[in-house]
C-alpha cells in the first residue's frame, strides 16, 4: 500500500512539473489578446483613474451630508461687584442651533458630485482604449518584423542553395568563378539586413513589454498572424460610430454636469436659515426658562452673481469645446477611412498582380538559368525582387491593422 501510495505521488509530482515547465516555457510568448489583458490590468494610468472614482464616491457621500448643529454656552452678569459678586446674579445660558440648507443646496450637490463621478468613468474608458489601440498598434509593429525576418531568412536559404549550385558549375567549368563573388556579396548584403531586422524585432518588443507593465515577465517572442481582408464599414456608418467615442461621450455628461452645477449657483443666492432654542437660569431671580431664535442673512450686496455668470460662461465653453473636438475626430476619421482604402488597394494589387507576375518571372528566368539562357545575377536580381513584393505586402498589411486600429480606437467598435 505504502508503495502504491509512493508511485502515485510521483506520477502526481512528474504531472505538476511538466505543467509548470510548459507554463514556464510558453510563458514568455505573447498573443494581441494576452497583451491588450495585461496592459489595462497592470496600467498605472488606469490604476490612477480606478482611485480618482472611488475618491469622488466618497465625495459624492460627503456632499450629501447637512451641517452640523452647533451647541453655544453663556454666562453674564458673573464675578463682578455688590448683588452680582460669583454668580449670584448671574444669567447662564445654553442652547443649540442648526442652519437649514434652503432652495435644495444639498440634493444639487449631490447631482453634481454624481457627475464628477460619471465624467471620472468616461476617463477611465477613454484611457483604457487609448490604451487597446496603443498596445494593437506596437504588437503590429512588433508581428510584421518578425514576418519580415521569416522572409528574410527564407531568401537567405534560397541563396546559399544556389551558391552552391553556381560552385558545382563552376567546378565544371560552365559558367566564371565571378558568379560566386556576385552571389556571396548578395548573401552578405542579406545578413547585413537580416542582423538590422533582429534589432528591430527585438526593440518593438522592449517596446510592447513597456505597455504591459509587468516586470517579472520575460517577453521573448510573440504569436499571431493578420492580413489586408477586413470589411470596411460604409463611411456614414463609422461617422454615426462616433457617437460611441467615450471623448464625445463624455461631453453630454459635463453638459449635464454644468447644468447641475448652474443650479447649485443659483440656490447659493438663496440664504440659509439658522435656527436655534435652548435653555437660560436666572439666578438673581431663581427662575429658569427657554429661548429660541431664528436669523437669515439679508442678500443685500452678495447674490452670488458672480458664481452664477462664471457658471454660465463655462456651460457655453464646454459646448463650443464639444464642436471643435466633434470636428477634429471627423476629420481623423475621414483620414483614416481613406488611407484605409488606398492601403487596401495596394495590398490587392501587391497580392493578386505584381506578386503573382514577379513569381511567373522567378520561375521563367530560373529555369532559363539552367540551359543558358539568363545568367545567374538574374537570377539573384529576381529572386531578391520578388521577396522585395513581399515584404512590401507584409508592411502594407500591417499598416492596414494599425489603422485599423487607430479607427477602431474612434469609434470604440472592433471592426471585422
Amino acid at each position: 500500500m505504502h508503495r502504491k501510495m509512493c508511485i502515485v505521488s510521483a506520477l502526481l509530482i512528474l504531472t505538476l512539473s511538466s505543467l509548470v515547465m510548459g507554463q514556464t516555457a510558453d510563458g514568455n510568448k505573447l498573443t494581441i489578446k494576452q497583451a491588450i489583458e495585461k496592459a489595462v490590468e497592470n496600467n498605472p494610468s488606469l490604476k490612477v483613474l480606478r482611485k480618482e472614482i472611488a475618491a469622488l464616491k466618497a465625495v459624492k457621500i460627503q456632499s450629501g451630508l447637512p451641517t452640523n448643529p452647533e451647541f453655544s454656552f453663556d454666562a453674564e452678569n458673573i464675578f463682578g461687584r455688590g448683588d452680582y459678586r460669583f454668580i449670584g446674579g448671574s444669567e447662564i445660558t445654553a442652547q443649540i442651533s442648526q442652519k437649514i440648507q434652503l432652495a435644495g443646496k444639498i440634493s444639487k450637490r449631490e447631482k453634481v458630485a454624481e457627475a464628477d463621478i460619471l465624467l471620472a468613468e468616461w476617463d477611465y474608458k477613454s484611457e483604457r482604449l487609448r490604451i487597446k489601440t496603443e498596445v494593437k498598434r506596437a504588437f503590429n509593429n512588433a508581428l510584421v518584423v518578425k514576418k519580415l525576418i521569416e522572409k528574410e531568412n527564407e531568401l537567405i536559404k534560397l541563396s546559399n542553395s544556389l551558391l552552391k549550385n553556381i560552385e558545382m558549375r563552376v567546378r565544371a567549368g560552365k559558367i566564371s568563378l565571378a558568379e560566386i563573388s556576385r552571389t556571396k556579396i548578395i548573401i552578405n548584403s542579406l545578413q547585413i539586413s537580416l542582423t538590422k531586422l533582429r534589432y528591430e524585432y527585438k526593440a518593438s518588443l522592449l517596446k510592447l513589454k513597456s505597455l504591459i507593465y509587468e516586470r517579472n515577465f520575460t517577453l521573448t517572442d510573440i504569436e499571431g498572424d493578420f492580413d489586408y481582408a477586413i470589411i470596411l464599414p460604409p463611411y456614414d456608418e463609422l461617422l454615426a460610430g462616433l457617437n460611441s467615442n467615450p471623448i464625445l461621450k463624455k461631453y453630454k455628461t459635463e453638459f449635464l454636469k454644468r447644468k447641475a452645477a448652474l443650479n447649485l449657483e443659483n440656490s447659493k443666492a438663496v440664504p440659509d436659515l439658522t435656527i436655534s432654542a435652548g435653555y437660560k437660569r436666572l439666578n438673581e431671580v431663581d427662575a429658569n426658562t427657554f429661548v429660541f431664535g431664528a436669523s437669515i442673512p439679508i442678500p443685500l450686496f452678495n447674490k452670488n452673481q458672480g458664481s452664477i455668470q462664471e457658471a454660465e460662461i463655462i456651460f457655453d465653453q464646454k459646448r463650443e469645446e464639444f464642436e471643435a473636438t466633434r470636428n477634429n475626430m471627423e476629420l481623423k476619421l475621414n483620414l483614416l477611412y481613406n488611407r484605409l482604402l488606398t492601403l487596401q488597394s495596394t495590398a490587392e494589387q501587391l497580392k493578386n498582380k505584381s506578386i503573382p507576375e514577379t513569381e511567373k518571372a522567378f520561375r521563367i528566368i530560373k529555369e532559363g538559368n539552367q540551359v543558358g539562357r539568363f545568367a545567374i545575377l538574374d537570377v539573384l536580381d529576381t529572386q531578391r525582387t520578388l521577396f522585395e513584393l513581399q515584404n512590401q505586402y507584409l508592411t502594407v498589411v500591417s499598416e492596414i491593422q494599425s489603422a485599423k486600429a487607430e479607427l477602431e480606437g474612434l469609434i470604440a467598435k472592433e471592426i471585422k
